[in-house]
């Protein structure tokens, strides 16, 4: 009729300008290719930001092709720029992993047992993008272009359908359709993740422990590692090398509450645990033994701001020093590890320089109950000895390598704990019996507990302690029972509060009963005593050190000092030495790496008068 509007004509009009206006909205995709692989780099909402994108892509002359795709609404893809580059065009594959983090639900894909399995399946691809799991499980397009890489997304799937199948009681292929289904599930979650967003602003404005808080009161418990984690794929959204992505990540890191440092130490984790980010991160390594030092240094907090590292790696030395951060030294210890692994030189000028390089790494890894890292750092450094210590081409036989890095250990628990870390190792498997050997002679010379420990704990600790280290490294068990005993046969007058440290935790024994000695240092006014302030005494111009310089030529952490049982071990870790010298007798300067006890009367001296400062003199005396 007239004058009344036709309802269906306007639902009509409505729709059609509806599906106009989904048209007009477009999205700007920059996308990458090495090898004829395609790749999504970003998404953005503007063709001039896209442009900028490209732009710095080519200049990196990394990629075959850069290209620009607008995306409408409807999904329909044009290509509005494209340009190639005859370079890039390798072929990323995965990496072979033993282990994988079991997943019943899509949830669980965050957790970060199942990130760094992700990130050490698919290693070279999460360094060739420059991106960790935390990010990329949130990005819908990268997410939709992984899986169609031929050589990643199936053999990926397959290798942890593998082992994941007797978990999860299922045959592999059933796993494998479980698998795809959980992954369909997470490319879902990443295109609608609107209702996270408040949680971004969260951690932009009031950082990790109030996001930690408003998830906790907002969402289920399980829901938190997806939270988190989005949270920081957006922080992080604008960093796209390692460098820069691992200081926008310590920007988060407070100390104080545990929950967060967590957090911060399972992205810093996910950061540093490879090649291509520690490479970048190093910057300056004229050699493979001083990045490994350098790595060390960092593990220790003990960088050198002198030697031009990148600031954000002497940021996370700065940050490892404060304590906690657990899993980031962990993965700096894999580090190491790998490079111990292979075959390149440690250094660039022949065997004997080889030899004093492999020598410093040990002992800056040397600890307590053995090598840090455990039986695969044990077995590492022993292949790498082999190598750096022969004579005439020829590797140094077993039995003297394990001499030698036995050797440079400080007591029995530190030389028991290698040779049961080594046993525990495949490679030292092979060598059992003389292994076993050797732990029943050093054994054999224990007179004392303290001589088992540093610090304190009861003898059934003890006994438990070092019983599941000889029974787990394969030792025989009426051997590890009899050796396991001799603790228990020392008199009660002979124990004393000396630690043991096994998997990691520290337990105690009963108190000494007679006075240990003690280190007197005595430098502008100021007296410092060990044992009585802890088992280590750190020199240099930081203000983390107990005893600080103000000195030019002496580094952040100079010297450490260490307490070895009853000695007193002075080690230098600087550029321009550190000078010793006895009452009554004759100075010694050491070296990087080097190490001497102190003894008596005597002055450590650091500084140069050459370099027109005056050294600063620091007394010390060994009384008891």
């Amino acid at each position: 009729m007239p004058g009344i509007p036709n309802r269906n004509v306007k639902d009509r009009n409505a729709k059609a300008g509806g599906m106009i206006s989904r048209r007009r909205e477009a999205k700007f995709e920059v996308v990458v290719e090495q090898g004829g692989r395609p790749n999504i780099d970003g998404v953005f909402p503007e063709e001039k930001l896209a442009m900028e994108r490209a732009k710095y892509l080519l200049g990196l002359a990394k990629y075959s092709v850069v290209r620009v795709v607008k995306v409408n609404g409807a999904g329909k893809e044009e290509t509005v720029f494209e340009k190639a580059y005859m370079g890039g065009g390798k072929v990323t594959t995965i990496s072979h992993i033993e282990t994988a983090a079991y997943c019943s639900d899509v949830l669980q894909v965050y957790s970060f047992d199942s990130r760094m399995t992700l990130l050490r399946l698919f290693r070279a691809y999460f360094d060739d993008q420059a991106v960790i799991p935390a990010e990329q499980l949130h990005r819908y397009f990268p997410l939709r272009y992984f899986e169609r890489e031929a050589t990643l997304f199936n053999p990926g799937m397959s290798r942890l359908a593998t082992l994941q199948a007797p978990a999860a009681g299922v045959k592999v292929f059933d796993r494998q359709d479980q698998l795809l289904k959980m992954f369909n599930e997470v490319k879902a979650l990443a295109q609608h993740a609107e209702d996270l967003a408040l949680f971004d602003e969260t951690l932009m404005r009031r950082g990790v422990t109030a996001l930690l808080e408003e998830a906790g009161a907002k969402r289920p418990p399980e829901q938190r590692d997806r939270i988190v984690t989005h949270a920081f794929s957006t922080a992080l959204e604008s960093f796209r090398d390692w460098p820069a992505k691992l200081k926008a990540i310590l920007h988060y890191h407070v100390e104080g509450d545990p929950e967060a440092e967590r957090v911060i130490d399972e992205l810093l984790c996910e950061t540093v645990d490879g090649r291509e980010p520690i490479r970048a991160l190093i910057g300056y390594a004229p050699d493979l033994s001083s990045a490994l030092l350098s790595l060390l240094a960092t593990l220790r907090g003990e960088l050198d701001d002198r030697l031009p590292h990148t600031d954000e790696l002497l940021d996370l030395s700065n940050a490892v020093a404060g304590g906690g951060l657990t899993r980031a030294k962990g993965a700096l210890l894999n580090r190491v590890q790998g490079g111990l692994e292979g075959s390149h030189p440690l250094t660039r000028s022949g065997p004997a320089a080889d030899a004093r390089a492999l020598q410093a790494i040990v002992d800056r890894l040397a600890a307590f109950d053995g090598y840090m890292g455990g039986p695969a750092m044990a077995s590492a450094l022993t292949k790498r000895a082999k190598m750096a210590m022969g004579t005439d081409g020829h590797d140094l036989p077993f039995e003297e390598t394990v001499t030698f890095l036995a050797g440079r250990l400080g007591g029995p628990a530190a030389r028991i704990g290698y040779l049961l870390d080594l046993a525990s190792s495949e490679f030292g498997r092979r060598r059992m019996s003389h292994l076993v050997q050797r732990v029943a002679d050093i054994f054999g010379r224990v007179k004392s507990a303290r001589e088992l420990a540093p610090a304190g704990a009861s003898l059934d600790d003890v006994r438990e302690g070092f019983g599941k280290r000889l029974r787990g490294a394969g030792i025989p068990r009426l051997l590890a029972d009899q050796l396991v005993a001799k603790i228990a046969s020392i008199p009660d007058d002979e124990r004393a509060f000396v630690p043991l440290v096994t998997g990691g935790e520290t337990i105690d024994l009963s108190a000494p009963r007679k006075a240990a000695p003690k280190l007197v240092l005595s430098h502008g006014g100021q007296q410092h005593v060990l044992p009585n302030e802890g088992g280590q005494l750190v020199i240099g111009r930081s203000h983390d050190c107990q005893m600080r310089l103000d000195v030019a030529s002496a580094s952040r952490r100079h010297a450490i000092i260490d307490v070895r049982g009853e000695d007193f071990v002075l080690s230098d870790h600087s550029r321009n030495g550190t000078r010793v010298l006895a009452a009554g007798g004759e100075g010694q300067t050491l070296s990087n790496g080097e190490s001497v006890p102190l003894k008596g009367r005597g002055e450590i001296v650091i500084g140069s008068p050459q370099a027109g400062e005056t050294p600063a003199r620091i007394v010390f005396e060994v009384r008891g």
